[in-house]
């Protein structure tokens, strides 16, 4: 309740320039305060760019790792459907298996 009173009193200081012995503690009290909420919110201000970061640009090594299970899983998905149709996956200028027996 003391830090809802400070602007007031501070507005509202005397012209004989007393002041409560209060008064500077409960300014101080506020601007602790507020120095501690522009702290926590440039700490999460950081942290959610570097998240940003990392997911838009990640490091080469886990790039790799990415590219490789990429194409594990397009390597899988190619021999499910080869399975699936009974026909090997070729390239056009391949031949076929037996070409040397007709």
């Amino acid at each position: 309740m003391a830090s809802l009173l400070v602007l007031p009193v501070f507005l509202q200081r005397s012209d004989s320039g007393i002041v409560g012995g209060s008064t500077e503690a409960m300014d101080w009290f506020v601007i602790v305060n507020l120095a501690f909420l522009f702290f926590m919110l440039g700490f999460f201000a950081c942290w959610s760019w570097l998240i940003w970061r990392r997911t838009t640009k990640p490091a080469p090594h886990i790039q790799l790792i990415m590219e490789m299970e990429e194409e594990a899983e397009k390597e899988q998905k190619a021999a499910t459907e080869t399975a699936a149709t009974g026909e090997p996956d070729r390239a056009p200028w391949e031949r076929e298996a037996d070409w040397w027996q007709k």
